[in-house]
């Protein structure tokens, strides 16, 4: 513990001189203030008051009952995965449901996740419709935060302390955990690799939330096997690892699945393009498909690089103790100095078209502080959901964790295409309605046959070992008995 320390502190004595953060006018602040905090001396009871106390639309907020319906909108998506993980709960006491538990604690812990990222980069409402800037009305709400690398980082953080807590809790009880010792320098190097892309991997994938929906991003993500057996063939080809069998069934689903995704894809943007709504913007969707498939390689490599550099054999606590530091040094510079494309009303309110991680952080900061707390939020539920990932994962089969991940991606699709509160933008009309549902139904049965193969081959491989150390047995008891 104590080198992670001494490097956190030596990194804080040499930050960079922060870029500055961009000015607005003082009205901004003092019209929010009126427009959202005002009504509360007018009405400090009921629900009017708890609503200006958040600075919230009671249908844009956590709250979960308000007037004008049972469920604010906010509250909605979430009602399906806080349902699995009770439900999942429930049958994980019962032990002849306890395999239908975990796999539906699973799907209720990974629903949560991808929605509440979704929710906390792209539609919480961070500034309102009707608030008064530099003279002129805002018209559109200003939502989300898309600071997808500050955000990985954040979480990288609120992990680690909420890691050292534990450990300084537990440490003088039966219960005392101790992190796996790294023995070489080879090991410290493995952990830093991984460290550094597997926190690559999550930062371009929350800076994807920010400009897509849920659907786009999971139906791109669905493409990894194919990515991962591609990137695992490359690096064979240069001696780093063995060949992998060329299974033409297998490779044809996989393309067939990653041609649909990328139908899918293409449907999305241009339905939205077609549309000319207020929301649609072509420009922004297509930063963030590109940003998702740098997510998805990210991810690929990540699995690649765990065969090359050997198993590091760490859980989850020793992921956080290890990985948490090199990766938030690894994605600092990143959020302070790049500038990329905001989406929404971003440019509206900020007048730059390009911000850096740090001045969006910093410009919510001054505006909506609840913003900020949601942010922080994410880090505590991306450190549970991590516990109950391989809490669960690690005590299923490997077929049952394979249907598992699959099952969670296609029902989430399913469940954004079907329900209207879970989805970023309305779906497009004619004729890119009819090209999503007929893209996102192969893609699914396509990798859905492909992990049943992947899982029959493994069987027969299991069968096929297990039959040659039964011959082999019979050979040495027939050589002892002529002996």
């Amino acid at each position: 513990m104590a080198p992670m320390s001494f490097e956190l502190t030596t990194f804080s004595a040499n930050l960079p001189t922060l870029p500055p953060v961009p000015t607005m006018d003082p009205s901004l602040t003092q019209a929010f203030v009126a427009t959202t905090v005002a009504p509360v001396v007018a009405n400090s009871d009921g629900d009017v008051g708890q609503q200006a106390q958040f600075n919230l639309d009671p249908m844009h907020s956590f709250m979960v009952w308000n007037p004008s319906g049972i469920f604010s909108d906010t509250f909605k998506p979430f009602i399906i995965p806080i349902t699995g993980l009770i439900v999942g709960t429930v049958l994980m006491q019962i032990p002849k449901t306890s395999t239908w538990g975990k796999l539906t604690l699973y799907f209720g812990a990974q629903s949560f996740m991808n929605i509440y990222m979704g929710w906390v980069m792209r539609t919480s409402v961070t500034v309102p419709a009707g608030t008064v800037i530099n003279g002129e009305v805002l018209k559109t709400d200003l939502t989300g935060c898309p600071a997808g690398f500050a955000l990985t980082a954040m979480q990288q953080v609120i992990s680690f302390i909420v890691f050292v807590v534990f450990f300084l809790v537990v440490y003088w009880t039966p219960y005392r955990y101790t992190p796996k010792k790294l023995n070489s320098g080879f090991e410290v190097f493995c952990v830093v690799i991984f460290g550094c892309v597997f926190a690559l991997n999550i930062a371009l994938n929350n800076f994807s939330l920010g400009y897509i929906s849920i659907a786009v991003n999971l139906i791109i993500r669905s493409c990894l096997p194919l990515s991962t057996f591609l990137s695992q063939q490359g690096l064979a080809i240069f001696g780093l690892y063995p060949f992998k069998p060329c299974r033409w069934k297998e490779i044809t689903l996989m393309v067939i699945g990653c041609l649909c995704a990328g139908a899918f894809t293409m449907a999305r943007i241009m339905g939205s393009a077609a549309s000319k709504s207020s929301d649609s913007d072509a420009g922004s969707m297509i930063m963030g498909v590109m940003m998702c498939i740098a997510s998805l390689l990210c991810g690929s490599l990540n699995l690649a690089l765990a065969g090359v550099l050997g198993e590091t054999k760490l859980n989850v606590y020793d992921t956080v103790a290890y990985m948490a530091i090199p990766a938030t040094l690894f994605l600092l510079p990143i959020a302070l100095f790049w500038e990329k494309k905001v989406p929404g009303e971003w440019p509206v309110v900020f007048g730059k078209d390009s911000m850096t991680d740090y001045e969006i952080l910093a410009s919510v900061w001054s505006l909506n502080k609840w913003t900020v707390a949601w942010l922080v939020l994410s880090g505590v539920f991306s450190f549970l959901y991590n516990i109950v990932q391989f809490s669960v994962v690690h005590t299923l089969s490997p077929s049952a964790t394979a249907f598992g991940g699959n099952f969670n991606k296609a029902a989430l699709i399913f469940l954004t295409l079907l329900l209207p509160f879970l989805r970023v933008h309305e779906l497009p009309g004619y004729p890119y309605i009819e090209v999503i549902w007929i893209a996102v139904i192969i893609n699914i049965a396509a990798f859905s046959y492909y992990g049943w193969l992947q899982i029959e081959a493994k069987n027969k491989d299991q069968a096929r070992l297990l039959g040659d150390n039964g011959d082999d047995d019979s050979d040495s008891e027939e050589e002892d008995s002529s002996q």
